[in-house]
């Protein structure tokens, strides 16, 4: 069984991999407490009164995490916080709004990368769900099946990993 330190280094090789493979120059920062583990530049063309041209880069910061599928297979979790110890008093916990753009997720049990962005994402922890699995869902009643498509028309929101593939 691997510690969290090694399955971290997969997930973080993992993801930069694919980032190189479709082409970006990817950054490392030189710190690991910045709140992103990868970046890139992105460079967007802007024409102004359709003859002046001025090109403007930003970057974009992704914090890598690491993905588990659920027991019953029907998602990818992950944490979406990280915690600092403290000396003294309970561990803080703190999310990446404003630290990363991005959480560039992977899991090594089904071999995917999947990007977030951190905007979109639950505060915590996160389900990316199947949609071929569907929804379990469960009230006072019992426990009841939703198809993709009936998830789609219900009232909740649900984060389907199909959508977010890299």
């Amino acid at each position: 069984m691997r510690d969290t330190s090694q399955k971290g280094l997969i997930s973080h090789t993992a993801i930069l991999n694919r980032l190189v493979q479709l082409g970006y120059g990817v950054l490392l920062p030189w710190a690991d407490h910045l709140g992103y583990d990868l970046a890139y530049y992105v460079t967007e063309e802007h024409h102004n009164f359709g003859f002046f041209m001025h090109q403007e880069s930003h970057l974009v910061r992704i914090q890598v995490k690491t993905a588990w599928l659920s027991k019953d297979g029907t998602c990818l979790e992950f944490n979406t916080s990280s915690v600092s110890p403290r000396k003294m008093g309970m561990n803080r916990k703190s999310g990446y709004k404003g630290k990363a753009e991005y959480f560039g997720i992977y899991s090594s049990e089904i071999g995917k990368v999947y990007m977030i962005p951190v905007n979109e994402g639950a505060e915590g922890n996160m389900s990316l769900r199947f949609k071929s699995a569907g929804v379990l869902r469960g009230n006072r009643q019992g426990t009841y099946h939703l198809t993709y498509e009936e998830a789609m028309e219900s009232k909740y929101k649900y984060w389907w990993a199909e959508d977010y593939e890299f």
